[in-house]
Formats: structure tokens, C-alpha cells, sequence
């Protein structure tokens, strides 16, 4: 009889122990790491065991006991069922909805966007904004820190201390996780950078010239050429400027570029743009570096993001090239006439004036 009521004292006990242990489970089950908090992005690769998925979604905070994952998808024989692909999850979902998500092979969709040639920072900041990823000001912070990079990319050896990404982060179409932070956005531009420079790197034919001066001679002839079979000309027209030979025609290597105007002048209210394109007398007369119609060479840095055609024109430009002038021509198709006297620059921009005054 003792033996009888030891057995069942026994039975009692394990059961109490098994159903404190399945009130835990349970409990575990339905709880959730935090009540609030920002989604996370958690990408299962293919192939990958069930325990490290648990693990990793213990390190991101998702789940609270890896284990009780493990045991979760092996007591519902679901070893087989997670699917690879990239979810977005948060630390207010339960254990059962993560398993739940994570059978339905569901991908985030990435965000799309373009970023065309000849655009600054603030630019592409809106962009980037507008497309609802981070804000300007978060972009604005970490592209406008270049020091932050100098090390990861050997192309910014360059780049003046204190110096933003001004021209570095190349213009192309982009995709993005949802979750993409400013860092990633600026690395995955400055790695297209890198993609695209190395093209002509090895070919490039201005002496001395070191990358930052190609870049921002480059961001030069991205504004100030409509045309891409102009490039090289431009690009020619400005670097014989800066020769010293023609120092006494350009007072000491002015370049003259009315777009390193429009930069230093910035964002205009009355025009509702970045590049203003009523320039007065006094906007050209404008005390800053980068304005090239009062302080000679290149301006300090870049002042917009150049494509390849202009990298290319700027560190290729046309060697036969004479020119010392350009004028926009009559043609209305954003064509050139190209001079190489001051006096023949002077009947080109007369002929230009007319066709603007004869126009309706």
C-alpha cells in the first residue's frame, strides 16, 4: 500500500511538473520579445538549419529562447517548411506568427529609385526621402561626411580633409530593402563609383590630374554640356583654360563656368530650384571658391554627381581640340559653336542674343 500511494504521489508530481512546464511553453508561445519597436529586416538563406535561424533571430531580438523555437518547429515536424527569402519582422510578434511568416516565403519588395546625372546632394536627398527610405537630413549627415569613408575606398585618397561625397555618389537606378539605413544607401553609390571609375582609370589623359580633379571637372561638364558628343570638347575647352599660356586670357586660369555659380548661389525660392538659371550680375559676382568667374582653377570639390560620360570626357578630353570658347547655339537642340579668339566667342554670343530677342 505505501508503495501504491509513493506511486501515485509520484504521478501527481510529474504531472504537475509536465503541465507547469506546458503552461510555460504556452506562455513563451504567445509572448513577445518587446511591445513595441521597428520592424526588422531577417533574411533566411537557402539552406539554412533551423538552428541558425533561431540563433540569429535570438541575436536580433525577435525571439526571447531560441531553443523553445527549435522545439517549436520540430514538434510541428516544420524543419522542411521555412523558406528562403527576405521578411521583414518585428519584436512584437510572437514566436507562432514568426513561424508563421516564415513558411510563406513572402519577400519584402524593394524600393526603386533613380538617380539621374548632374544632380548635388540635396537633390538626391529629396529623392532618396521622397521615396520613403531615410529622411534628408539623415542622407545629408552621413554624405556630407566623407572622412567617414576615406578608409573603405582608396579612390577617396584624394579627397580633401572635412570634404563631403559632393560627385561621388554615382547616378544610376538603385534598389533598396525597406529597411536600408543612410550608411548602406551612401556605400552601395560610392561602390558604383568605384564599379564605374575603374573603366578609365588606367586611361586617363591629364597630367597630374588626381581623381578628386577629374571628379570635379567632371561634375563641371555634366551641367554645363546638353549633349554627350560635346563632352569631350567641353571638357577640352575647360583644361586649356586652366594651361598657363592662357592665363592672360582668362585672368590667371578662370574657368568661367556659370554652373559653379548656380552652385555657390544654392537653392533659389524665386525659381523653386537648386540651379538658378536667371544669373544676374551681382550672382556672378558671388564671393565664393567655388564661383570660377572670380577665383581661378577648379573649384575646392565636386558640385554634382557626374556619369560615366562625363568621368570620361573629363579625364579624356578631345587633345585636338583648340577651343577656348563656347556659346550655346541657335538651334534650340542644346548644340555648341566653339571658338578659339575672344573676338570670333564675341560675334557667337551676339548671334545668340539675337536669336533670343527674334524669338515669340
Amino acid at each position: 500500500m505505501r508503495h501504491v500511494r509513493a506511486l501515485l504521489l509520484a504521478l501527481s508530481l510529474l504531472a504537475l511538473v509536465v503541465s507547469c512546464a506546458g503552461y510555460i511553453f504556452l506562455s513563451e508561445l504567445r509572448a513577445t520579445p518587446a511591445t513595441s519597436g521597428n520592424p526588422v529586416e531577417f533574411i533566411v538563406a537557402p539552406g539554412e538549419t533551423t538552428n541558425d535561424i533561431a540563433t540569429r533571430l535570438g541575436e536580433a531580438g525577435l525571439i526571447r529562447q531560441p531553443a523553445l523555437f527549435r522545439a517549436l518547429v520540430r514538434w510541428r515536424g516544420l524543419d522542411q517548411q521555412i523558406q528562403a527569402g527576405r521578411y521583414v519582422l518585428s519584436p512584437t510578434m510572437t514566436m507562432s506568427e514568426i513561424l508563421i511568416v516564415l513558411q510563406s516565403g513572402r519577400v519584402v519588395n524593394d524600393i526603386q529609385i533613380t538617380i539621374p546625372e548632374g544632380l548635388r546632394l540635396e537633390e538626391i536627398a529629396a529623392i532618396i526621402a521622397a521615396a520613403g527610405l531615410v529622411s534628408e537630413d539623415e542622407f545629408l549627415t552621413v554624405a556630407r561626411d566623407g572622412d567617414r569613408f576615406r578608409a573603405d575606398y582608396f579612390l577617396l585618397n584624394s579627397l580633401p580633409p572635412g570634404a563631403t561625397l559632393e560627385g561621388y555618389l554615382f547616378p544610376d537606378t538603385y534598389r533598396f530593402a525597406p529597411s536600408a539605413d543612410a550608411e548602406t544607401i551612401v556605400r552601395k553609390l560610392l561602390d558604383r563609383f568605384v564599379e564605374q571609375y575603374s573603366t578609365i582609370e588606367r586611361s586617363v589623359r591629364v597630367p597630374g590630374a588626381t581623381v578628386h580633379q577629374i571628379v570635379t571637372m567632371a561634375s563641371i561638364i555634366q551641367r554645363e554640356a546638353a549633349l554627350l558628343s560635346e563632352m569631350p570638347r567641353i571638357s577640352a575647352v575647360f583644361w586649356n583654360r586652366l594651361k598657363p599660356q592662357y592665363a592672360p586670357t582668362f585672368g590667371g586660369g578662370l574657368l568661367g563656368a556659370d554652373a559653379t555659380v548656380q552652385y555657390a548661389i544654392g537653392y533659389d525660392p524665386t525659381e523653386g530650384t537648386w540651379w538658378k538659371r536667371n544669373l544676374t550680375v551681382e550672382d556672378l559676382a558671388i564671393q565664393s571658391p567655388y564661383n570660377t568667374r572670380i577665383t581661378p582653377g577648379l573649384p575646392p570639390g565636386p558640385i554634382a554627381a557626374p556619369g560615366l560620360a562625363a568621368l570620361t570626357a573629363a579625364a579624356q578630353p578631345d587633345e585636338s581640340s583648340p577651343y577656348l570658347f563656347f556659346v550655346a547655339s541657335c538651334e534650340l537642340d542644346g548644340s555648341h559653336k566653339f571658338a578659339t579668339t575672344i573676338e570670333e566667342f564675341r560675334a557667337y554670343e551676339a548671334e545668340w542674343l539675337a536669336c533670343q530677342q527674334n524669338r515669340p
